[in-house]
């Protein structure tokens, strides 16, 4: 019993160990994928608010991710898809970027949809992300 114990204590504190490895392993993932598209954009871990997976803030340059996903595939699909927000910002400037967003948020509502579900740019990005995961980075990771 107190070696089942033991053994069990131990394990736990393995699987303790590859959930922390596992974060910084995502951090490293999602500053490798940033850089792969020549960006600088900034990732930061738990800060993202809502239902949302992640956010792209535009004015800070910063991916706002959340603390987990249930899969490495929904990950680097996210991840890519704000890749690709920060790929319109750094293209067109972030203002522009900005009011052209808001406008396409807006279209939509118009046609009885959401501001974000139903924007250009989210049906793009998330367009993007995908064909990118499946033909660049599904083998490679």
């Amino acid at each position: 019993m107190v070696r089942e114990a033991k053994r069990t204590q131990f394990s736990t504190m393995i699987k303790l160990k590859d959930i922390v490895l596992e974060r910084m392993d995502f951090q490293d993932t999602a500053a490798q994928l940033i850089k792969a598209y020549g960006l600088k954009s900034k990732v930061k871990f738990g800060t993202v608010k809502g239902t949302n997976k992640a956010d792209y803030d535009w004015i800070s340059d910063i991916i706002n991710l959340r603390k987990s996903y249930r899969t490495v595939k929904d990950f680097i699909i996210t991840v890519l898809h704000e890749i690709n927000h920060a790929l319109d910002a750094k293209k067109m400037g972030s203002k522009k970027y900005e009011y052209q967003y808001i406008e396409a948020g807006l279209a939509a509502e118009e046609k009885g949809g959401d501001f974000h579900d139903d924007n250009a740019f989210e049906k793009k990005a998330e367009s993007w992300a995908i064909k990118q995961y499946t033909s660049k980075w599904k083998k490679k990771l």
